[in-house]
């Protein structure tokens, strides 16, 4: 007879200055050996869930906590995460979160060296945990130095690392490259043989075929433990997908269709050329050449590592440019201030903490805009956007005390409040269940309607070849596709970038159901 790893008995939690709670009466055994999904809503407690599990709630997370908790035979009340962390592996949405030494080699090391193993066995399981998730080539590398897909295989090593007994990651494809998924999901898929895995994810096809339990949750509870196909069902009649109907009555056609005719097109809102940027010594974007036309949404898509953060942070002024010009509406803007561009070009950020300033959800919404437009009558916009994106009910809370998802949805209302004819948008489908990809979606194409245009980073092609006109690919800094959509995929086929091609069952059951 199996053990059980994790045993949660009337689990209930709140954030401290939340009226609500984020977890209602759990009862939950996780058996050794046992391969678990849990889906559900964004901020509907997925998260919370993992932390509890593994002893962060309620030691390192301020709020009121009802019921047990018991990890592989210890309650988390009397021990520490540290103490637990032979037990129980966490990687976080958020990979920021959990990185704490300068080196790569120092990260993955880190945990082994502090189960006080053996020097040959900590070198041994670092070179076996950076080779499973693609990342020896990053050894040597200063943590600060990498993209966020590379943060989160770095992440992802460091606790494998540590072989725990049970391992619960949170999203851990979110900021992956195609290529880095596949080989993130075949280590998961070889742990789940020898130990108990916990994954929490909204794209779910890849995993259902070797999930011993799919557990699906609705504010704070769960709603659904059972035999995966069964609860994927419930899944998908309670999330079911709408826009796709919405966008065909709205538009007609592709928005790439529209851009393949090239006939009577205006002038470019933005022109870069030949742009080049260095950081820290080292040549991050060569040589890069582009326009973006009004009303027009650009995939910016690539490899972990390629550029296309970089390029968006460029664009705004953030990262300076070491050869090549940047206009704007035929304005050569390579000079400007980060504060004049802001005014016509708005950024939501890879990872949502970066741009949160302020210690209310309201206050951070307006705060952009009353920065940079000095306007005074913002609240019925602000308001508006807040019930859009289903978040008016936070409309006091800590911004800090969100989920990955709901923060995401928070900058994207920041910057969406003053109205900048460019949007540039790094990974903004990250955290978002299908109703949330729906509601995003939809405030870009108003924002298209409107005339504005859009540089999207995105790593999914279906997305890109449903809702994109052009694609920007970049490869090691160098601009390798810029064409319409249809042509662009035709491109990278050719140049045999199978991973990023649109077709992919998993991806289309993900935004449509």
């Amino acid at each position: 007879m199996s053990k059980a790893i994790v045993s949660l008995s009337g689990v209930n939690f709140r954030y401290q200055g939340r009226n609500t709670a984020a977890l209602r009466d759990i009862n939950l055994q996780v058996e050794q050996g046992e391969f678990i999904c849990i889906t559900g809503s964004s901020g509907c407690g997925k998260s919370t869930l993992a932390l509890c599990m593994s002893g962060f709630i309620p030691h390192n997370v301020a709020g009121e906590m009802r019921g047990s908790v018991i990890i592989n035979g210890m309650d988390s009340r009397h021990y520490t995460p540290s103490q637990l962390a032979g037990s129980i592996g966490l990687v976080q949405q958020d990979p920021e979160a959990q990185l704490c030494t300068l080196k790569v080699m120092d990260e993955v090391a880190f945990g082994p060296e502090n189960l006080c193993l053996k020097r040959e066995e900590i070198k041994d399981r670092v070179e076996w945990a950076l080779a499973a998730v693609n990342s020896w080539h990053l050894r040597e590398r200063e943590v600060y130095s990498l993209s966020g897909g590379e943060k989160q295989r770095i992440a992802i090593a460091s606790i494998l690392a540590m072989q725990p007994e049970l391992i619960i990651l949170d999203e851990p494809t979110a900021n992956l490259d195609p290529a880095g998924t596949s080989e993130v999901l075949q280590v998961i898929r070889q742990l789940g043989q020898k130990t108990s895995v916990i994954i929490i994810e909204h794209r779910l096809k890849q995993l259902l075929p070797i999930a011993d339990r799919l557990l699906l949750m609705d504010e704070g509870r769960i709603i659904g433990d059972g035999e995966p196909e069964q609860i994927y069902q419930e899944y998908c009649r309670r999330f079911r997908s709408y826009f796709t109907v919405f966008a065909e009555a709205e538009r007609g056609e592709s928005p790439g269709a529209s851009v393949d005719k090239k006939l009577s097109r205006p002038e470019p809102v933005l022109r870069v050329q030949e742009l080049d940027v260095k950081l820290g010594g080292k040549r991050i974007l060569e040589d890069i050449s582009f326009d973006l036309y009004p009303g027009e949404v650009t995939a910016v898509m690539g490899g972990n590592g390629s550029g296309k953060t970089t390029l968006l942070l460029s664009l705004l002024g953030i990262n300076k440019a070491d050869g090549g010009h940047i206009f704007y509406r035929n304005k050569n803007i390579t000079g400007e201030k980060v504060s004049r561009r802001a005014r016509n070009m708005g950024l939501v950020f890879q990872n949502p903490n970066h741009q949160i300033f302020e210690n209310t959800v309201w206050r951070e919404a307006i705060l952009p805009s009353e920065m940079l437009l000095g306007e005074q009558d913002l609240d019925d916009r602000i308001n508006f956007l807040l019930t859009e994106y289903d978040m008016l009910a936070y409309r006091d809370t800590l911004p800090f005390s969100l989920s990955l998802g709901e923060k995401k949805r928070l900058t994207l209302i920041s910057v969406l409040g003053y109205q900048p004819e460019i949007l540039l948008l790094d990974e903004p489908l990250i955290g978002q269940d299908k109703q949330r990809v729906d509601k995003f979606w939809h405030g870009v194409w108003k924002h298209r309607q409107a005339g504005g245009s859009t540089l999207i980073v995105c790593h999914d092609p279906d997305f890109v070849q449903e809702f994109c006109d052009r694609i920007l690919f970049l490869d090691q800094g160098k601009l390798l596709v810029c064409e319409p959509v249809k042509e662009g995929f035709k491109i990278l086929k050719e140049l045999g970038f199978k991973d990023y091609l649109p077709g992919s069952p998993v991806m289309k059951e993900w935004y449509y159901g």
